[in-house]
């Protein structure tokens, strides 16, 4: 169990460090065909931060354990909101420009959409399988998403700096070696996670929801951070909230297609789905009327964040899937 334990530590870390050399070499290439900050927050950084999100996604879904991909991408999903955006308004503020607002609304709405789809899928319908063709409908949602963000004229060019063709062959060369990086950090957390369920008796739900989530959404944090800090806050609102959306329609989607999504833990896939929904209402709150995030609104959805934790623990233990608590 240590040995696991400790590989699945591992394994998180390097999928966290190749993420972040994909991201910078992914700016310094987007620095050199000249691509605006709101889209390589929503589509380029998002895309790239959310590859930890995807390679688990494909390999769990290979190695017959959906339920870990479901589960990491609604948990990631939550965090994106909650404890990245909440850890940048402790430690910097966020401001949400008018430009951005529109855009940030759509994607909050969308993906609430589609989560209120799944709450209502096993609540009513009682189904507890995501289909290959759902997936499908989701992987044509994100290609209409990348439609839409490159064809969009309401962004601001980027005034990138000039990069040398030499410079950009090394990121393109980096960038697909830390790829490879964490292709295969992502198959040791997903084969760790499996066997650390098996041995304490825990949801591979309650895994990927927690633990692995808050592991492959550690690039999202470290990126959205920085960009806090030079007050950059269309690419850290962008790359927090693209993240979602990528998430929702790429990563799930391609991983329903690859084998049909079964949820083996209903109640604790309801819990995470409804605090999603929850988060985004939270920031939909915060976009229409407040335009900004202070430290108050950060430790609020710190707060959120716990909560979940702590209702999601519960569920567990009404499942048996955990000691019950004291």
């Amino acid at each position: 169990m240590i040995l696991e334990a400790a590989i699945l530590i591992a394994s998180l870390i390097a999928l966290a460090k190749s993420s972040d050399v994909v991201t910078d070499k992914a700016i310094i290439l987007s620095d050199y065909f000249g691509i605006s900050r709101m889209a390589i927050g929503f589509l380029l950084l998002a895309g790239s931060t959310s590859l930890p999100e995807f390679s688990v996604a494909v390999v769990s879904s290979v190695m017959g354990n959906g339920a870990i991909s479901a589960g990491n991408v609604f948990g990631a999903n939550i965090a994106d909101i909650l404890l990245i955006l909440g850890a940048c308004a402790i430690g910097y503020g966020l401001v949400l420009k008018k430009e951005d607002a529109t855009e940030i609304l759509a994607v909050l709405l969308v993906t609430s959409a589609i989560m209120l789809y799944f709450i209502y899928s096993a609540l009513i319908l009682h189904s507890p399988v995501i289909e290959r063709l759902e997936g499908a409908l989701l992987l044509f949602a994100f290609l209409f998403y990348v439609y839409y963000v490159m064809a969009s004229k309401k962004f601001p060019n980027l005034d990138g700096r000039k990069v040398a063709k030499k410079e950009a062959l090394s990121a393109f060369i980096l960038f697909f070696i830390s790829i490879g990086v964490v292709v295969l950090s992502a198959g040791l957390a997903v084969d760790s996670v499996t066997k650390l369920s098996e041995l304490v008796d825990i949801s591979r739900s309650f895994l990927g929801a927690t633990l692995v989530s808050m592991g492959t959404t550690l690039p999202e944090l470290s990126v959205s951070l920085s960009a806090a800090r030079k007050k950059e806050y269309s690419l850290a609102l962008g790359n927090a909230v693209g993240s979602t959306i990528v998430n929702l329609t790429a990563v799930l989607g391609v991983a329903a297609v690859i084998n049909p999504i079964v949820i083996l833990a209903p109640s604790t896939f309801l819990v995470t789905l409804i605090f999603a929904v929850l988060a985004n209402l939270i920031l939909l709150y915060i976009a229409i009327r407040v335009k900004k995030l202070g430290r108050l609104s950060g430790i609020i959805l710190f707060v959120v964040y716990i909560s979940f934790l702590v209702v999601l623990y519960i569920a567990e233990s009404q499942n048996g899937l955990l000691p019950a608590p004291a």
